[in-house]
């Protein structure tokens, strides 16, 4: 009779310790100043009180024809974003666009990097120009030295034997 008594009281322990199954959960206490909630993302950490200048060499070979180097230069804080954004209208948008977000890490810099250009060629007249559009796209996750040059990538034209690569260089401004 005792062993069954123990029992009994043992099953009632543990079922006083599981909820409800509509119970709601019970709600976390708000954290304490300063302290960081589990759940979310732990606040942004701030940069260094510096800039990077990012330079973006964008280099365009075609068969026939000089190669045409294209240059875009951006600076941006530690761990802030910038972009630049250029374009023209011919036979729809012809743009030119970088987006950088670069993150000081000792002597090197950590870069996420966006591309987008566009390129017409200005010898085709009539239909033959539209279908000369060529669209390169990049977006890449860099580890740069400071004041040094990468060649990141490069591409070739899936019609033709046209190129395009594309040259970082990023460099701390203190």
């Amino acid at each position: 009779m005792l062993v069954v008594l123990a029992a009994a009281l043992a099953a009632t322990t543990l079922l006083a310790q599981e909820p409800a199954p509509n119970a709601s959960p019970k709600p976390r206490p708000a954290p304490e100043k300063g302290e960081a909630r589990a759940d979310k993302e732990p606040p942004r950490q701030p940069g260094q009180l510096a800039n990077i200048r990012v330079d973006v060499k964008i280099t365009d070979e075609r068969s026939g024809q000089a190669p045409v180097s294209k240059t875009v230069s951006l600076t941006v804080a530690d761990r802030r974003d910038g972009f630049v954004r250029a374009s023209a209208q011919d036979f729809g948008p012809v743009p030119l666009n970088i987006d950088a977000s670069p993150v000081i890490e000792g002597a090197r810099i950590r870069l996420d990097l966006g591309l987008q250009y566009t390129w017409i060629d200005d010898a085709a007249t009539g239909e033959a120009r539209q279908r000369s559009r060529r669209d390169f796209q990049q977006r890449l996750g860099l580890v740069l030295e400071d004041g040094k040059t990468m060649r990141v990538a490069q591409s070739a034209d899936p019609l033709s034997d046209r190129r395009v690569s594309l040259e970082v260089t990023a460099t701390i401004l203190r």
